[in-house]
């Protein structure tokens, strides 16, 4: 009998927290990232996490309310889809999601909808998959697609195909938002402003394995090393080097 897609969420999540709890580098690596989040919060609460899945930046930030299309664990506070955020208006501080936007097929939608349940002053933090020269490379060994040329804005009117298993993914969503088609992404959220986008991640985390391969860096010395890669790419990471990007929005007074 073919599983539901409850059911495989369910088992990629175990999957993901028992590598999770295997790997300190790979630990290390994203408690950075985390931290690079938590300091762009604003001094608003609640914190909201959207797609929370192993549940593992709320045990970096236990003050986070976690969110999930499913209940995938005891870590999971409030469940809920993405396409549909169940939030009154000006009920959040800040919303947190960490490679969910690129898995929405209207992520116009969730901006928006994110916006009205904002507070003013209130932050929408994003953490994705960046394109560059060097991720073009890294990310052909992924299984995700990476399409920068994708039509969101013409597409956004449209009703989305149906995809009852959550499998659409495109890495090249916030390419498209925050660079791209910035002024565009901006006019069709006036309510929202940017704060800051930019990329970041080169080496480290290609050598740590991610959550598919052996790790090929040890954890010593690599607190050192992430914080060393992170000052001295930055001139161009957002064309050369960058994995990953950081985008921070901001709702209007």
């Amino acid at each position: 009998m073919a599983k539901t897609p409850q059911e495989n969420y369910l088992s990629e999540v175990t999957l993901q927290r028992e590598i999770w709890q295997k790997k300190p580098v790979l630990r290390e690596i994203y408690h950075f990232w985390y931290q690079q989040i938590v300091n762009q919060l604003s001094p608003h609460r609640p914190v909201v996490e959207i797609g929370s899945g192993c549940g593992n930046f709320k045990a970096f930030f236990p003050e986070v309310i976690s969110t999930d299309v499913f209940k995938s664990g005891e870590w999971i506070d409030r469940v809920m889809d993405a396409h549909q955020l169940d939030f009154a208006p000006g009920e959040v501080g800040n919303i947190i999601s960490i490679d969910v936007i690129h898995h929405l097929q209207r992520p116009l939608n969730f901006l928006r909808q994110a916006s009205e349940a904002l507070k003013p002053g209130g932050r929408l933090i994003l953490c994705e998959p960046a394109v560059s020269l060097w991720s073009r490379l890294v990310y052909r060994q992924h299984h995700e697609p990476l399409d920068p040329d994708w039509d969101l804005f013409g597409l956004a009117d449209h009703p989305p195909d149906p995809d009852p298993n959550h499998m659409f993914a495109n890495m090249g969503i916030g390419e498209i938002l925050f660079f791209r088609k910035r002024d565009q992404m901006l006019a069709a959220v006036p309510s929202l402003k940017l704060i800051s986008a930019r990329k970041f991640c080169f080496l480290t985390y290609p050598l740590s394995g991610g959550f598919n391969y052996p790790s090929l860096i040890p954890t010593f010395g690599l607190s050192t090393l992430l914080k060393a890669e992170d000052i001295l790419t930055r001139p161009f990471a957002n064309w050369l080097t960058g994995l990953r990007m950081l985008c921070v929005l901001e709702k209007l007074s």
